[in-house]
């Protein structure tokens, strides 16, 4: 089993959304770090003022299946792909000490069936 490192980086209000989506597919726990996001070029809003929202950049460290999973249900659901939205991605982990792989490992083996099927794939 591989391991890899899911960023998001989401508008404040959607931090709540994005924690349910990656607890859904099975998420035991996740990091918060309060960010500040500037894009170029910059998004201009009204009497010329440029637009800094307050954002949150959530990390978890997850089985790479479950981590891929999570980030396209986030980009999908929180409509991340828009302009402006946010992202999630995933990396890789070649090696992390302290981190138990073989809990990681048994806590994706003992939700087998509890995981949640895509949306629109029923055949």
């Amino acid at each position: 089993m591989s391991t890899s490192l899911l960023i998001a980086v989401v508008a404040d209000e959607l931090e709540e959304r994005a924690a349910a989506i990656a607890r859904e597919e099975g998420a035991m726990g996740l990091t918060i770090v309060p960010g500040r996001g500037l894009g170029f070029p910059e998004h201009v809003t009204f009497f010329g003022l440029t637009f800094r929202g307050i954002e949150k950049v959530l990390l978890w460290v997850l089985d790479s299946e479950t981590a891929e999973t999570v980030a396209n249900r986030l980009n999908r659901e929180l409509d991340l792909l828009s302009p402006f939205q946010g992202l999630a991605f995933c990396l890789d982990i070649d090696h992390a000490e302290g981190i138990d792989s073989e809990a990681i490992r048994h806590h994706v083996l003992s939700r087998g069936a509890g995981r949640r099927e895509p949306e629109g794939d029923a055949n």
